[in-house]
């Protein structure tokens, strides 16, 4: 299977995994920090849209938040890595996946996918 077919999948997958995340409110990450001098801990919230960055045989998908029009702020959700016909995945919630073959793809995203439904809310959207 050629690289560009896999930023299809890839693509549909993203496009599928947004739109998840709104319906199910997942669509923002909030990050606590601990501060340790008088005012305990502070939160902040970011509004995220998973975007996928790729180079060579290796794909990021990322929690993108724009701060400013310039800045942004990238979260790593998944890391989808590519050895000949074989295809690896490393990041959040991929503790079950072994590295399989490149025509499961597809499979194997709708899999993920189905995972990061049944955390529970608050894992998937605090760090």
């Amino acid at each position: 299977m050629e690289n560009e077919k896999i930023d299809k999948i890839i693509n549909d997958f993203l496009k599928e995994f947004n739109q998840m995340c709104t319906t199910t409110r997942r669509d923002f990450l909030i990050r606590e920090r601990i501060v340790t001098y008088e005012h305990g801990s502070s939160v902040k919230r970011y509004d995220i849209t998973h975007q996928v960055r790729r180079r060579n045989n290796e794909w990021l998908i990322e929690g993108v938040s724009s701060i400013f029009w310039i800045f942004k702020k990238r979260f790593p959700l998944l890391k989808i890595s590519r050895k000949n016909d074989r295809i690896s995945f490393k990041g959040l919630f991929t503790a079950a996946f072994s590295d399989f073959d490149v025509s499961l793809i597809e499979s194997k995203l709708k899999e993920y996918m189905e995972i990061c439904k049944k955390q529970p809310k608050d894992v998937f959207v605090k760090s």
